[in-house]
């Protein structure tokens, strides 16, 4: 999907934005430390050490590693090691990138003494003055450096990962330490069939199944904006505020996200486990409060109406035989291109335990465009 894609490239360029500028940062803050600390007793510089020559080296190299290790960690990386354990992914990026920091700084002395100079970045002299500065203190303080604020960086994106796009910044502003109202979208995916699965595949192939299930669906929640708010067995909770939710239908092009998503791995699914995941999803919107709770785990948690009734409004799509349902009074806050979206009514029900009536509506998916169109999977 072009909006999809668009938006994945977007989001990827924010992070290499994000580390490029605050590694650049640092590096200039750490630059000045080190002027500091340069005529105490715990470092002695070299004969060749100049602080503006040592600033602008440092403070470039950073830029430098930023562009260059930040679109590695981004762009490769995360995605190859999203499936390993998290304690592994940690360590690997973090020596592999921290590495390749270190040397990139290392290549920024040489071409800066080379400028300085005048002379070959390859000339002994150059090579050797490189040399002395590796076998000063300099150089174990910039390998702790980089390891110290690579490691920094990785956690600090798994953490952003673990509470969705922004959300982590706005708990260390303390947005949530009280609780406040909002308006917003929530979609409940449900997988189908979960429990004739689980008997036929076992325990241990079912949870591996959910873990794949999860996993490639991410993707598509990330890139629509979405958050992901609770994993629930085999059900997963998603939310958006109502200002990103609306913007390009992105609370249903996350939905047919992941229906393409899954379909372009039902290879490796019958594979794996002899069938291919389905899903169905309800949504709706509406007034929640949402604040933190817990003290020694602490986590944003929302509580409201709208979650109830879009838990019963998923729970009912096997009534009528369809994959999504949507409430009317979502569907209204949506702008559709008619050429994208073709919404079918179901009709006006009344859910279990809700006196009030709730019209909902489904989508024909013989109507949507090629770049978004599925054909049925089969289990």
């Amino acid at each position: 999907m072009r909006i999809l894609q668009s938006s994945r490239r977007r989001i990827k360029l924010g992070r290499l934005a994000w580390i490029t500028a605050v590694w650049t940062f640092f590096a200039a803050l750490d630059a000045l430390n080190t002027h500091v600390m340069a005529g105490s007793e715990y470092m002695h510089p070299t004969a060749i050490y100049n602080f503006e020559l040592y600033f602008r080296v440092h403070t470039l190299a950073a830029f430098a590693a930023g562009v260059i290790s930040g679109s590695i960690l981004v762009f490769f990386l995360r995605e190859r090691f999203r499936a390993k354990a998290f304690g592994f992914t940690i360590l690997t990026n973090s020596v592999v990138i921290s590495l390749l920091n270190f040397g990139i700084s290392m290549v920024a002395y040489a071409l800066f003494l080379s400028v300085e100079s005048g002379k070959n970045p390859l000339h002994i002299e150059i090579i050797e003055a490189t040399a002395t500065l590796m076998q000063s203190a300099f150089y174990l303080k910039n390998l702790v450096f980089w390891l110290v604020l690579v490691f920094i960086t990785i956690i600090f994106l798994h953490v952003n990962d673990k509470y969705g796009p922004g959300v982590l910044m706005k708990l260390i502003m303390g947005r949530y330490y009280r609780p406040r109202e909002e308006e917003r979208i929530f979609m409940f995916v449900d997988m189908k069939s979960s429990t004739t699965i689980a008997e036929r595949l076992g325990h241990i192939r079912f949870f591996n199944l959910l873990n794949d299930f999860f996993r490639d669906i991410t993707d598509s929640i990330l890139y629509t904006n979405g958050e992901i708010y609770q994993y629930v067995g085999d059900e997963i909770v998603i939310s958006w505020t109502m200002k990103r939710g609306i913007a390009n239908a992105n609370c249903l092009r996350c939905y047919y996200s992941m229906q393409e998503a899954i379909h372009q791995r039902a290879g490796r699914y019958r594979e794996r486990y002899g069938l291919v995941p389905e899903f169905k999803a309800g949504l709706h919107c509406g007034e929640v409060t949402i604040g933190e709770i817990g003290v020694i785990k602490k986590d944003i948690v929302f509580s409201g109406d709208v979650l109830n009734t879009a838990h019963r409004i998923q729970a009912i799509c096997n009534r009528y035989g369809v994959k999504i349902l949507i409430s009317k009074y979502l569907l209204d806050k949506l702008s559709l291109p008619p050429s994208d979206f073709n919404p079918l009514r179901v009709g006006i029900i009344q859910l279990k335990g809700k006196q009030q009536m709730l019209e909902l509506y489904t989508f024909s998916e013989s109507t949507l465009p090629e770049e978004i169109r599925l054909p049925a999977l089969s289990t």
